[in-house]
C-alpha cells in the first residue's frame, strides 16, 4: 500500500495544482520528457533481484558521476564516425554503484536485457565475497519489509491518536513482530542497533503494550531505517 503525502491532497484542493503527480510535483514543474526518460532508464532498480556484482569485463565497463551518484556503463558496440574518422563507443547505463560496497550495483532494466536474458553474453555471475553476500541479502530484506513497515507505521499512528492507552491484542503484536524481527536482524552491526526495542508483546488481559508504547518503538525503527537507507541504499 502506498501512502501519499497529506500536503499533496491539500494542493489538489486548491485547484491551481491539480496536475500534481504521485511524487508531489506539478506537471508544469517536471523536467523535459527526454530528460525524465533518461533518468528513469538509468535509475529504475530491479527491486526483486537487489544488488548484483558489477560485471568484470575489461574495456567495456566504465563509470560516470551524475548528481553525486556513480553509475555503471556498459559498452555495447563501436560505430565508425565518418566526420571524426574514428570509431566511437556506444554505452548504456546498466545500474547505480553501491556507495558502501563498490563491487556491487543496483541494476536497471538494461542489465536485465543484456546480462540476464541473453545466455550468449559474457559470464558475469561472479562469486561475491561474504561481505558482499551479506550486503545483498540485507538489501533484499530491506526491499521486502520496508514497504510493510511504512504501511504499519502510518496505520498505528492513526490508531494511537484515537486510543493511545488501549492494549494491543496478540494478533496485532504477532503481525508487527513478523516485520520488525527481520529488520532488526538486518541492522545488527549498525551503531544504533542497540537502541532498537525487542519483540512487541500483546495481551488482552492487561499484560501487553499499549498503542502509545508501540508507537514509541515504531518511531525508533523509522529513524533507524532512515539512517540505514542513507548509508546503504
Amino acid at each position: 500500500m502506498r501512502w501519499k503525502p497529506i500536503w499533496m491532497s491539500f494542493l489538489r484542493k486548491l485547484g491551481g495544482n491539480s496536475g500534481a503527480n504521485e511524487d508531489g510535483l506539478c506537471s508544469n514543474s517536471l523536467p523535459s520528457k527526454n530528460l525524465a526518460l533518461k533518468r528513469a532508464e538509468r535509475t529504475k532498480p530491479m527491486e526483486i533481484q537487489g544488488p548484483v556484482k558489477i560485471p568484470d569485463i575489461p574495456g567495456r565497463i566504465s563509470f560516470s558521476k551524475i548528481e553525486g551518484k556513480e553509475y555503471v556503463r556498459y559498452q555495447t558496440d563501436r560505430k565508425y564516425n565518418a566526420d571524426k574518422k574514428y570509431n566511437e563507443p556506444e554505452r548504456v547505463m546498466i545500474g547505480r554503484r553501491c556507495e558502501s560496497m563498490p563491487g556491487l550495483m543496483y541494476p536497471n532494466e538494461n542489465y536485465e536485457r543484456l546480462f540476464v536474458t541473453n545466455e550468449s553474453e559474457e559470464n558475469v555471475n561472479e562469486t561475491m565475497t561474504p561481505e558482499e553476500e551479506k550486503f545483498a541479502r540485507d538489501n533484499k530484506t530491506y526491499g521486502m519489509y520496508a514497504p510493510f513497515f511504512d504501511a504499519l507505521y502510518h496505520e498505528f499512528r492513526q490508531q494511537t491518536r484515537k486510543r493511545p492507552d488501549e492494549l494491543l491484542n496478540t494478533y496485532k503484536a504477532e503481525t508487527l513482530n513478523k516485520v520488525l524481527r527481520p529488520l532488526r536482524e538486518m541492522m545488527q552491526g549498525e551503531e544504533y542497533a542497540g537502541l532498537l526495542g525487542f519483540a512487541i508483546a500483546g495481551d488482552e488481559e492487561g499484560n501487553g503494550m499499549t498503542f502509545g508504547d508501540v508507537m514509541i518503538l515504531l518511531t525508533q525503527y523509522k529513524s533507524a531505517l532512515t539512517k540505514y537507507r542513507r548509508a546503504h541504499r
